[in-house]
């Protein structure tokens, strides 16, 4: 095997060289890369086609995906309200303003389709269409309808229905509630609504979202009975990359064994820290977890689980809450949008909402992520993926990411948007120290990505409330 050597990268208007690693990747017998490059520039090649055809018509794409794309329409098309659109209204809208974006008539959304055709492969052996609607488009007599988006960040959305306060869950998102054990099976809910299930996700996936969107729009809604429940996993050891990542237990457990991961979390400065995470027998009955071991796979470490539900005693040091179902909806919505910016340039935190703007991304140094892509968050299990569990064998190292080197652009966007505020409020909002402020102010790029961050974070914070202001004197 040749010796280490650096690796030039070039990104956009930036090159520049990596460090020697001693980590390499094996290819497989069967593999090639060519295929798997010609498959995914050829689907992003379809993708820009189909944004650039929707933006040249004047349209927006909602969201977009590796063969898919979510086109703003209506029936007869016409502006919608939307913060950071190109569009004027004439009248002030709440979150939004009076900026709107320009919705497709149903009509030309069919007229893309068509356009779209002479690429079609299998247009007269199949008989299917090469863009085709999906069938929640139509309602259950095959009427085409108008659907309603709802999303918080990339793969993560709900398509619905809403007439009046009438809400159907039609399209959920499984990432960020798939990779959690099932509340209850599909058998479960077939036997007491006396109906067959014909959706892919499971019903509780449904029914969390409806709970969401309720929620989040106003609607009249009851809270399902497992919101106060624990979230755990349930862990099949299948393959020996999951075996290998129980750390000090990997030669004691069986393939095939299943087991339960717990997801505990730190209320008080007075429960212990860990590292990794904990295991424990794998059990179906998660309302009568109170008392039971967890062992942390990285030290070992013996924890108690606690229920405040089921005792009435303060919680003993060495015991440790479990995360609820609840917890972790509150933390699907705060979610940020990491790909792309603000309507206003800026960077987007769990409060953006409207149009957002492309984001410029420079390849930078390699930093370790585990996977590129986290199937915890989709319908399936990844111990990689599990917070700080950090790296536990070599391999792992082969999973890796270029981390975003900082572009210069960027750095002037943000300066002018600072000059807009004092050095005293944007320390008291952002927590960085006014001198390094004043620094960034003169042009002086001192700040790490982390800082910058907080600023960026801090600006859009003093943005809305200055836009809050305005309205509010307005009104």
């Amino acid at each position: 095997m040749d010796s280490c050597s650096p690796l030039r990268v070039f990104s956009g208007e930036t090159d520049y060289l990596t460090p020697p690693t001693e980590i390499w990747e094996r290819p497989s017998e069967f593999f090639c890369p060519v295929i798997g490059s010609l498959v995914t520039g050829g689907s992003h090649l379809l993708c820009a086609m189909l944004e650039r055809t929707v933006r040249d018509m004047g349209g927006q794409i909602t969201a977009m995906d590796t063969d898919s794309a979510m086109i703003v329409s209506t029936k007869s098309g016409g502006l919608v309200p939307c913060a950071g659109g190109p569009h004027k209204l004439a009248n002030y809208q709440a979150r939004s303003g009076s900026t709107a974006i320009r919705a497709l008539s149903f009509a030309e959304v069919d007229s893309i389709r068509e356009r779209f055709e002479p690429l079609n492969p299998w247009r007269k052996t199949l008989k299917t269409p090469f863009l085709k609607l999906e069938k929640e488009n139509f309602d259950a007599n095959g009427n085409r309808q108008q659907l309603t988006f709802y999303g918080i960040s990339a793969k993560l959305y709900c398509l619905f229905n809403l007439e009046g306060n009438r809400l159907l869950v039609r399209k959920p998102s499984g990432h960020g509630l798939g990779f959690l054990q099932a509340l209850y099976t599909i058998a479960d809910w077939q036997r007491r609504t006396g109906r067959k299930w014909k959706e892919d996700l499971p019903p509780w996936i449904f029914e969390a979202w409806h709970f969401i969107l309720s929620r989040e729009l106003g609607l009249p809604h009851r809270p399902p009975a497992w919101l106060k429940q624990s979230a755990v996993m349930a862990v099949p050891i299948t393959t020996p990359q999951v075996l290998s990542r129980l750390g000090a237990f990997k030669d004691d457990l069986r393939p095939f064994t299943v087991v339960t991961v717990p997801l505990p979390k730190r209320e008080t400065v007075r429960d212990p820290l860990w590292k990794g995470y904990f295991i424990m027998p794998h059990t179906e009955n998660l309302n009568d977890l109170h008392g039971r071991t967890m062992v942390n796979i990285v030290s070992g470490e013996t924890f108690h689980i606690y229920d405040k539900n089921s005792s009435r005693l303060p919680k003993p040091l060495g015991w440790l809450s479990l995360k609820t179902m609840e917890d972790e909806i509150n933390h699907i919505l705060s979610r940020a949008e990491t790909k792309f910016c603000a309507p206003n340039g800026g960077v987007c935190t769990s409060r953006t909402v409207g149009r957002l703007a492309r984001r410029h991304v420079v390849a930078g140094e390699f930093h370790y992520i585990g996977k590129e892509a986290s199937t915890r968050w989709a319908g399936g299990v990844d111990l990689s993926m599990m917070p700080d569990a950090g790296a536990l064998d070599p391999a792992d190292e082969t999973c890796r990411e270029y981390e975003r080197v900082v572009d210069p652009k960027y750095l002037d966007q943000i300066r002018t948007q600072a000059n807009k505020f004092s050095n005293k409020g944007l320390s008291r909002q952002s927590g960085v120290a006014r001198s390094a402020i004043m620094n960034f102010k003169k042009g002086r790029n001192t700040l790490k990505p982390r800082t910058l961050r907080k600023l960026a974070r801090a600006i859009h914070d003093l943005q809305n409330k200055n836009t809050r202001k305005v309205v509010t004197t307005g009104q």
